[in-house]
């Protein structure tokens, strides 16, 4: 759709979808076991499907259909201040609930999504530089004059690759994977955090705290990284990536020795760094902008997976084991095959079309 509609309309519907989830999940109440389960289930798949899944995807790939030469450069600075959004989102919304209840935060903020979110897309919000009479920037064909962004021309060129072609790559997957793998374990360590810190002897304030020192190293890595992929291969940042979530799943193990926690903390601020480039700038760079939203999805697809499945195998492993560290060295089996990929696809040429 956003290949067909342009990211206005779909982002439109992605904060609409959210806005209703929220304000549903306000209403929520005790109920049987059952039916608890079915209704959270859907209550938060909608919550991944519209503001993870959509409503990320149609702004991400909106960036990155309006810019070409520098698009690695803005791209990630949009993801620097998402970075620090993140950072500081647990700690404002835990305020929000202690002084309103967290029915009412719900509420706040499904307002807060059409009023203000919703008003900004519909104003500022356009599918591309083409549709809205302008020249992308390093140049590229002339835009049609007079066209309704509300039909979207075709963009890119027919050596685009179109999303069943860039699934067959081997490119694909080195810049997808890496990605797939963070996703999972950083939202499994996140959602098991205060258990993974009293596992290491680290009381709840203290493991809380390493976020900010892992944002403090991602947002310059971001910056550099979107430098580096309008500069070099995408893929040597797939490597690099996958290099240093090696590193991390070996030392986050560890968080209570001071030496193995600064080596965690950088090394998870790196790879955390490389993840926007790689989901926003290395697919049009590699695959071009014709088909960009369907390959785009493909790769957030994978992500919300992977995303889901971390929690669940750490949970696991943690009922079953009576520790995370296994979860760990399981889930280092994933940079380990996007490492293997990056250094393939960096050495086989390009498949034709």
């Amino acid at each position: 759709m956003i290949d067909r509609r342009g990211s206005r309309v779909v982002a439109v519907a992605a904060v609409l979808g959210l806005a209703a989830t929220v304000a549903g999940l306000s209403l929520v109440g005790p109920m049987p076991l059952i039916a608890g389960m079915m209704v959270m289930s859907a209550g938060f798949g909608c919550l991944r499907f519209s503001g993870q899944g959509l409503l990320t995807l149609s702004s991400r790939t909106m960036i990155s259909q309006w810019f070409d030469r520098r698009r690695g450069i803005v791209s990630s600075a949009s993801n620097a201040v998402m970075s620090f959004a993140f950072a500081a989102s647990p700690a404002m919304l835990l305020v929000l609930i202690d002084s309103q209840g967290w029915r009412a935060a719900w509420r706040l903020i499904a307002l807060l999504l059409v009023g203000v979110v919703g008003t900004t897309i519909i104003v500022l919000y356009r599918a591309s530089p083409e549709s809205s009479g302008l020249v992308i920037d390093g140049g590229g064909r002339q835009p049609d004059a007079g066209h309704d962004d509300a039909t979207p021309r075709l963009l890119g060129s027919d050596d685009d690759l179109t999303r069943d072609q860039a699934v067959r790559d081997v490119r694909f997957w080195a810049a997808t994977t890496p990605v797939v793998a963070m996703a999972a374990t950083s939202t499994a360590l996140t959602f098991h955090i205060v258990d993974f810190g009293a596992e290491l002897g680290l009381d709840e304030d203290r493991i809380v705290r390493i976020f900010v020192p892992i944002a403090v190293v991602s947002v310059p890595v971001t910056l550099i990284g979107g430098w580096l992929v309008d500069t070099v291969p995408p893929l040597l940042l797939a490597l690099a990536m996958s290099v240093a979530q090696l590193v991390m799943y070996a030392t986050v193990g560890s968080l209570d020795v001071p030496v193995f926690a600064v080596v965690a903390v950088a090394a998870w601020g790196v790879s955390q760094g490389c993840f926007a480039p790689l989901t926003s700038a290395a697919l049009p760079r590699i695959f071009g902008r014709r088909h960009l939203g369907a390959i785009a999805g493909a790769q957030m697809s994978a992500m919300v997976i992977g995303s889901a499945v971390g929690p669940a195998l750490f949970a696991l492993v943690k009922s079953t084991a009576g520790s995370y560290q296994a979860a760990l060295w399981i889930s280092a089996l994933v940079p380990a095959a996007g490492l293997a990929l990056a250094v393939r696809g960096l050495r086989r040429p390009a498949p034709a079309p």
